[in-house]
């Protein structure tokens, strides 16, 4: 007979599960989904940004792990030598993460931090690229999380946010409801790009793949 979490549709998990704090077996299956739903939209946007040999890079709300790897595959492309940090606020996503790169973790060229977006355990000006991908819905105090974020990020570097979907005039009610539901931070493209401008960021520019409701807000220290 099958238990009740091997029936309970994709909403349910979700919900069970928490993608604003993962936690407990619904939410290790959630985030394992995650890997792969994420995979397109992260592959996008990460195309989008020039990465160099010895990149340090940092991943913000790394969630199951796999932008991470995506990550470190990019920087090893150009000539390897960097590292990538991931930081999240849920135990259960820190776990994740780990054990999704387990490997690199082993070798010292990746490690998992648990810690808040509003306090990064880093010092200023410590990475060369800063990405977060579907994590900024639910970053408290969203002025303050950005410029904790620029703090870290060199002069000159770059910060990423992507995100699935943006606030457009045409979403569907079902998207809406899951904005509404969740209370999610979801902006437009012109606000994205203020705010990163507000927090520290010289300039940054919204990129939006067309046929798609998705966004890589990118912004340069």
């Amino acid at each position: 007979m099958e238990g009740a979490d091997e029936v309970m549709d994709e909403r349910a998990v979700t919900r069970e599960g928490d993608p604003g704090n993962p936690h407990g077996t619904f939410g290790e299956r959630m985030l394992e989904r995650m890997n792969r739903s994420h995979a397109d939209v992260t592959n996008w946007a990460l195309d989008l940004v020039d990465f160099h040999a010895g990149d340090r890079a940092l991943d913000i709300g790394c969630g199951g792990g796999a932008t991470m790897g995506r990550i470190a595959d990019r920087i090893e492309a150009v000539g390897g030598g960097g590292h990538v940090s991931g930081v999240d606020h849920s135990e259960v996503s820190c776990a994740t993460s780990r054990r999704q790169n387990e490997a690199a973790i082993r070798a010292g060229s990746m490690d998992v931090t648990c810690a808040s977006v509003e306090s990064l355990p880093f010092p200023d000006a410590s990475f060369d690229v800063v990405t977060t991908v579907e994590s900024f819905y639910f970053w408290p105090d969203p002025p303050r999380s950005l410029r904790e974020v620029a703090r870290v990020v060199r002069p000159g570097g770059r910060f990423l946010l992507v995100a699935d979907v943006y606030r457009r005039p045409d979403l569907d009610d079902e998207v809406r409801e899951n904005i509404e539901r969740y209370d999610l931070t979801v902006l437009t493209p012109d606000e994205y790009v203020s705010l990163l401008e507000g927090a520290g960021f010289s300039h940054a520019t919204a990129h939006l793949r067309e046929g798609t409701t998705w966004i890589a807000v990118e912004g340069v220290r």
